[in-house]
């Protein structure tokens, strides 16, 4: 097999391998790539390749319905996917090498049968004209299949968002992911990490939002030395919002709830320098290894990691507490976009469920007078807006702690966070107090 094939079976086998085993995309493809000799172009090939076919799943089996006459293999079905994709929305990529890299990949897969029947059927594409996503009249059903979402994901957004802002959402999810990383001020200056990562051929730009926060382009950060020793750390931009709204003080006790895998956490500790103490609890005792293994890698003296389920009793208690809670995700599609194929209307409601228990738990740790702040990755209302109001009502001794939007300056009670609004994931942050009296 070529260079070109090999790179294709191993994008084929892993998008084979996160739709069976139902496995998160950003973790596989990091597995693959580091166990696999690549170049810098076939690992770009390869990332494009995995990511493309997952979020573009619905519209391309929709170009391959019209030319399916008997049933296929799931496994041809998905070869297939990755090969329109390649054709549609790759433009440096010639037909006859998508078509021979295919077959060769069916062959090797299934025998000569397989290769003629994937032959057939991208010829057949290639001769015809495409479907035409503006003659598609209902704009619901029409932004499910261009953008390859589940219809009644389109139909909450449109409800929530309007019809505008929700054919915004999808197509931002659509949009290439971005390197955001966040400065360890606690051993570096912004300034001179940005010097030494320009130094080390790194596109950096500041963000003008979150003094701590580095756009980063040209070659991968997991390469770069500042990455390896902990002086900057991968974390998205709204992520990032949530420790510079959860309103430190100096020598504050804080508790992270639901902490895995530690960005958020860490973050506070570094905001606190020293000055105060962070516990960073969670449920399973394989993350929390991972936790302090991040803790180790920043050199981070003010935070503690240890096993807790955040439904259960705690006898501590805390001037802020952050409630990062178990979500849908439907704000990170750019980074997992196999999420959007697994969530369910049934499954958020059993996940509002969990989030107000964790809520009505932690709010016996919180010191009166105290802060939580209540956080998640999705920009589904039911999780958000609907948890906190649900819980306000029924904690009368809990009352909203405003904030100043860190964009527009204003007081706000809650902030989502839309995927096109920095060019990040969908995020939702709110804080409440509890009373003094």
């Amino acid at each position: 097999m070529t260079n070109e094939t090999n790179v294709r079976v191993l994008a084929f086998e892993t998008i084979k391998d996160i739709i069976h085993d139902k496995a998160y995309s950003n973790i596989i493809i990091n597995e693959v790539l580091s166990n696999n000799d690549l170049n810098r172009a076939d690992k770009g090939l390869f990332t494009e390749l995995v990511y493309g076919t997952l979020k573009r799943k619905y519209t391309l089996d929709y170009i391959l319905k019209p030319f399916v006459q008997t049933k296929l293999k799931g496994w041809v079905r998905q070869l297939l996917w990755m090969s329109i994709y390649q054709y549609v929305y790759l433009d440096k990529i010639p037909e006859h090498a998508i078509i021979n890299e295919a077959v060769e990949i069916a062959k090797y897969k299934g025998g000569p049968h397989n290769g003629n029947v994937v032959n057939g059927i991208l010829r057949n594409i290639m001769r015809s004209d495409l479907p035409d996503f503006t003659e598609i009249t209902d704009d619901k059903k029409r932004i499910a299949i261009e953008y390859s979402l589940p219809k009644w994901l389109v139909d909450h957004w449109t409800t929530h968002f309007g019809i505008e802002t929700t054919e915004a959402i999808a197509q931002s999810f659509l949009d290439k992911v971005s390197t955001t990383v966040r400065v360890n001020a606690t051993r570096i200056s912004v300034d001179d990490a940005i010097r030494r990562l320009v130094d080390d051929d790194y596109i950096v730009e500041q963000d003008k939002d979150i003094e701590a926060c580095l756009h980063i382009s040209g070659k991968p950060i997991i390469e770069s030395r500042m990455f390896k020793d902990g002086l900057v750390s991968i974390q998205d931009k709204s992520s990032m919002f949530v420790g510079e709204l959860i309103g430190l003080n100096p020598g504050d006790q804080v508790l992270d709830a639901c902490s895995a895998p530690g960005g958020k956490a860490c973050h506070i500790a570094e905001l606190l320098d020293g000055r105060g103490h962070v516990d960073a609890t969670d449920i399973h005792e394989h993350k929390i290894e991972l936790i302090d293994f991040n803790i180790k890698k920043l050199r981070l003296s003010n935070i503690s990691a240890f096993e807790h389920d955040a439904t259960e009793k705690y006898d501590k208690v805390y001037d802020k507490i952050l409630v990062d809670a178990p979500c849908s995700g439907l704000g990170v599609l750019r980074h997992k976009p196999e999420i959007k194929y697994e969530q369910s209307q049934e499954s958020i409601q059993s996940l509002v469920e969990i989030q107000l228990e964790i809520l009505n738990n932690v709010k016996y740790n919180v010191k009166k007078g105290g802060t939580i702040v209540y956080s998640t990755c999705t920009i589904e209302q039911m999780e958000n807006e609907n948890v906190i109001y649900t819980f306000l009502k029924e904690n009368k001794d809990f009352e909203f702690d405003t904030f100043e939007h860190p964009v527009t300056g204003e007081k706000v009670k809650t902030m989502q966070i839309l995927p096109q609004d920095f060019n990040s994931d969908g995020f939702f942050i709110t804080r409440i107090k509890r009373k003094e009296n």
